[in-house]
């Protein structure tokens, strides 16, 4: 009887000892990952403010293109916070407040009516109501998605589909040190609960990319999950080029993220506006190490309309229901 309770024990210190080994290494791991993150954010920053030709963001580095007394759209530079709770000095928020600081509104946590969002990574056209009115409409117009948003983006390797569907689920990325910072699609294993989520895509040009294949691309969000884009651009091989977090931490020496918000129509009640950027990724500029070899599609308005509506024939990138990751809309 005796060695019958030395025998469990032992059993007992030997499960609890596997499990303790296996907790910190866990928290192990997982501190070693947020290590090689900050590292690889100081080089990030270090190559695309310090060791480039790309300027480190300003207070009046925001460029203003529409004002009405209801909507004000601005063309947000690349790497620059929309708003911000910890500290950071130049925000769109900040950039805002020092252009209009009569429209600041200090009964707002943040100041100003932002319509919808872009990433840190991100330029191009982002949109703020002025009133409650305004902000109101927009809304509607956003949850019945009346509203057209196009982006352009520049992606490592040669997209054969001239226009392709892509409807595959997003979801949170749970890694402890991706939480909160990357989404996943549905076919990862560390992907949560998932939603719908639907891109079309163009292809505008086949070229190269600092001397590697690149395809430049229109994007129409059909649906507006976070990260949608990459997070679709990366699923059928195309990583967009310079997004670190979605390249695995490897796409670091380009000056910038190639996503820019180009296009944005808003058919609202009160103030109805549909307004283009030009284009930022140009051979024209050498910072974006571009060169087109064919072109298959102009930015024409039958460009834009060919995106919006789609056509009989194109490639449909699906992942079937069943599987982790699945939700409901």
């Amino acid at each position: 009887m005796h060695q019958f309770c030395n025998e469990a024990v032992f059993h007992r210190w030997m499960c609890w000892s596997k499990f303790m080994v296996g907790y910190v290494m866990e928290i192990l791991k997982a501190i070693l990952n947020h290590i090689i993150g900050e590292i690889g954010h100081r080089w990030v920053y270090l190559t695309r403010f310090k060791l480039d030709d790309a300027d480190v963001p300003t207070l009046s580095d925001i460029e203003v293109i529409y004002h009405s007394p209801h909507y004000l759209v601005v063309n947000k530079r690349q790497d620059v916070l929309i708003n911000s709770n910890y500290g950071e000095k130049v925000t769109v928020q900040s950039q805002l407040k020092q252009l209009f600081p009569y429209l600041a509104d200090p009964s707002l946590v943040h100041e100003f009516r932002f319509s919808h969002r872009l990433d840190f990574a991100t330029s191009g056209l982002l949109c703020i109501a002025l009133n409650k009115q305004a902000a109101g409409e927009i809304t509607k117009c956003f949850s019945k998605r009346l509203v057209d948003k196009y982006y352009l983006a520049l992606v490592r390797g040669h997209v054969a589909e001239e226009l392709m569907d892509i409807k595959v689920r997003i979801g949170e990325d749970l890694r402890p040190e991706w939480q909160g910072i990357r989404m996943a699609s549905q076919c990862s294993p560390h992907a949560g609960y998932c939603k719908a989520a639907h891109t079309r895509l163009l292809v505008l040009q086949r070229g190269l990319y600092n001397d590697y294949p690149a395809t430049k691309v229109l994007l129409k969000p059909v649906t507006g999950r976070r990260h949608q884009l990459r997070v679709h651009l990366s699923h059928v091989g195309h990583t967009i080029v310079g997004d670190y977090c979605y390249s695995g931490r490897y796409d670091v020496f380009p000056y910038r993220m190639f996503l820019h918000s180009l296009r944005l129509s808003v058919p609202s009640r009160v103030d109805s506006f549909d307004i283009r950027t030009s284009d930022p990724f140009t051979e024209e500029d050498p910072r974006n190490r571009w060169f087109a070899v064919e072109t298959l599609n102009e930015l024409s308005d039958g460009t834009f309309s060919r995106l919006k509506f789609g056509q009989e024939g194109a490639v449909t990138h699906l992942v079937p229901k069943a599987g982790r990751g699945h939700g409901k809309n």
